[in-house]
């Protein structure tokens, strides 16, 4: 093994050790905010910031799955504000994904990345109300959510976690395609406006691709369809008004035409 060979592997361990040492402390922090001993905002707070460290850094050391695990970790405690025993029991689902893979030594092939990354708990699962689900959604459905914007992430994921769909988020086109390899969702929302990349072109990009040019896509965006910049958007591309009242009528159309 060459010198590099060498300061390489010696990385990866000194990663690896850190990260169960990471996951050591976020399984204490929900043991000890659901055990009343911490409080809840403190704790999720230390969640959030060990997961963000994971999600850092483990692309850089051969565990895209790894990051994608504490990805979906940030974006289910989100918006938490108490961990009883049963939000402890789901949280550890996550944790004990990053610990097996980590102990393995090695990421798994993509369909054990995107099956693992479908049976981790959903918010929309837990919070969902069953009696405003439509029966006719399908279940497991997973939506993929791209903008740059938090108040908008938000809102997407609401309403779409109100009719019983699971939603995941990306912020950038480069994210969103890191995240359809891993995940492979059923369906693909993206604002127009994005860092980098447009979503307009991250839309056509995706259209184009052959694993995704079938599934259902919507570009969210202030343009009206006849705009110079939507000519030329393949056919199955859902264009939802992100002006007002329309939003959610056009959102309820791209959900409804998914579930059917």
């Amino acid at each position: 093994m060459s010198n590099v060979d060498d300061i390489v592997a010696r990385l990866k361990q000194d990663f690896m050790e850190d990260t169960i040492d990471r996951i050591d402390r976020i399984e204490t922090t929900i043991d000890r905010v659901a055990g009343g001993m911490d409080s809840a905002s403190a704790g999720v707070a230390e969640l959030r910031r060990e997961a963000h460290t994971i999600k850092g850094l483990a692309g850089s050391f051969g565990f895209p799955l790894v990051g994608a695990i504490a990805h979906r970790f940030e974006d289910y405690i989100a918006d938490l504000t108490a961990i009883d025993d049963q939000e402890a029991a789901s949280l550890v689902d996550f944790t004990s994904w990053v610990r097996e893979v980590i102990e393995s030594g090695t990421n798994p092939p993509a369909e054990e990345e995107t099956r693992i990354l479908r049976s981790l708990p959903s918010r929309s699962a837990k919070t969902a109300n069953d009696s405003h689900k439509d029966a006719a959604t399908p279940k497991n459905l997973e939506i993929l959510i791209v903008t740059a914007t938090t108040v908008q992430a938000h809102f997407l994921q609401r309403e779409m976690r109100e009719k019983g769909y699971r939603t995941i988020t990306a912020r950038t086109a480069v994210e969103a395609f890191q995240t359809v390899v891993q995940s492979r969702p059923d369906a693909i929302i993206s604002a127009a406006v994005l860092d980098g990349l447009s979503g307009i072109e991250l839309i056509r990009a995706l259209a184009a691709m052959k694993t995704t040019g079938e599934k259902p896509l919507a570009l969210l965006t202030s343009f009206e369809p006849g705009h110079p910049d939507l000519v030329g958007l393949p056919g199955n591309v859902t264009i939802i008004s992100n002006r007002g009242k329309k939003t959610g009528e056009h959102l309820a159309g791209f959900l409804a035409s998914i579930a059917g």
